[in-house]
């Protein structure tokens, strides 16, 4: 008996082995063999996120990604990489900033071509999305990862949505602000240190990929003071794998990132999430270094960023409402389902459910929504 034990460890050692090598070995190999080039595309700015067209290996329709530097490897929907015949090479366990993990298998792309520029020998997940997800509703064919996004230098034009990316680093002007970042070896998601009212936060992901601003971990909150501070019940945010419940702290503090100061509203998640995202980096033109391991935010305009909402509902089928975000103080729980929001039902909004996730913010043109409860009850909510 010990014998057949200690072989079925041995036999589970390698197996795990194995597949952590091909799993080096698919983030090793991306490379990309054009030399003195710079590469200009364009981009779609699809709520508040950066989306890119590619084309994967011999496919001749181009497909819509998610540019996103947080996420460690690129990744591929599932039906699309199956059609492509993409080969299935190991397998790997994938976590999202909404503390979902999932165990996906990796595909190896051949070639991944973006403008003129081809990427070859990428890694990249096989994905299913949850049906709460919102991705596929902003780009359906997948993630641009930063395994590829680590192989070059890169500028990206919030202003005039344009992505550029080079062999050679980006010319700097003069007077932008410099933020160093560490990386991991197999991939490129840099990781940042900033100050929040003068002390300094270590290990947040400067990530193009989350459409909010600044968001840490709900466990060092109680380090900063602030005047106007509120708690938010939160169901609303949406990744790969769908929502998850968050218990968020809202305080107005001053940021400072690289030298760029702002007052800014910062959500302390109880996820522990570090993310900077680009609701904050929109006001910039970011330029990354991947030999110096650096990010300059060259500023194109102040610095505004709007208090979360504090409120929403969500469809839980085509007759009722679910509340998303609530706050203790609000008679309405979250996950509670509603009759009507000013009156309407989802059909009578929103033809699917991308249609809700896109235009949602008809809910919201006015200052105060008209909710109905199961039993008739209806309450006004502020929602500003």
């Amino acid at each position: 008996m010990k014998t057949l034990k200690l072989s079925l460890i041995l036999i589970c050692y390698i197996f795990t082995s194995c597949s952590y090598l091909k799993n080096v070995k698919l983030l090793t190999d991306g490379e990309i063999t054009r030399e003195n080039y710079v590469q200009t595309i364009p981009f779609e700015w699809r709520k508040e996120l950066i989306v890119v067209k590619a084309r994967l290996n011999t496919d001749t329709t181009e497909r819509e990604f998610i540019f996103d530097t947080g996420a460690f490897n690129s990744k591929v929907e599932s039906k699309l990489a199956t059609s492509l015949g993409l080969e299935v090479v190991t397998d790997k366990t994938n976590s999202t900033a909404q503390g979902i993990s999932q165990k996906i298998e990796v595909v190896r792309v051949d070639s991944l071509q973006l403008g003129e520029t081809t990427v070859y020998n990428i890694g990249a997940g096989k994905l299913t999305y949850a049906p709460t997800s919102a991705s596929p509703c902003i780009a359906a064919s997948g993630i641009i990862g930063a395994n590829l996004i680590k192989l070059a230098h890169w500028k990206i034009n919030y202003e005039k949505q344009l992505l550029y990316f080079s062999d050679t680093p980006f010319e700097v002007e003069e007077g932008s602000y410099v933020l160093p970042f560490d990386r991991p070896v197999l991939s490129g998601t840099p990781e940042i240190d900033l100050e929040i009212e003068g002390k300094k936060v270590e290990n947040i992901l400067f990530d193009v990929g989350y459409n909010g601003g600044l968001i840490l971990p709900l466990s060092i909150a109680n380090h900063f003071e602030s005047n106007q501070s509120k708690i938010i019940l939160d169901q609303s945010t949406s990744g790969i794998y769908g929502t998850n419940t968050d218990s968020l702290l809202v305080k107005n503090l001053e940021v400072n990132v690289g030298g760029a100061k702002a007052k800014i509203p910062v959500e302390f998640s109880a996820l522990n999430k570090a993310l900077l995202g680009n609701e904050f980096l929109k006001h910039f033109t970011i330029i990354i270094n991947y030999d110096k391991k650096e990010i300059y935010l060259q500023k194109q305009q102040e610095i505004r960023i709007a208090p979360p909402s504090s409120f929403s509902v969500a469809i839980q089928n085509d007759s009722l409402w679910v509340v998303s975000r609530t706050m203790p103080e609000l008679t309405l729980q979250l996950g509670e389902s509603l009759l009507a929001v000013n009156g309407k039902k989802p059909t009578d909004l929103f033809t699917s459910y991308c249609d809700y996730v896109m235009n949602i913010g008809r809910l919201f043109e006015q200052d105060t929504l008209k909710v109905q409860k199961m039993y008739g009850t209806v309450l006004n909510i502020s929602i500003k």
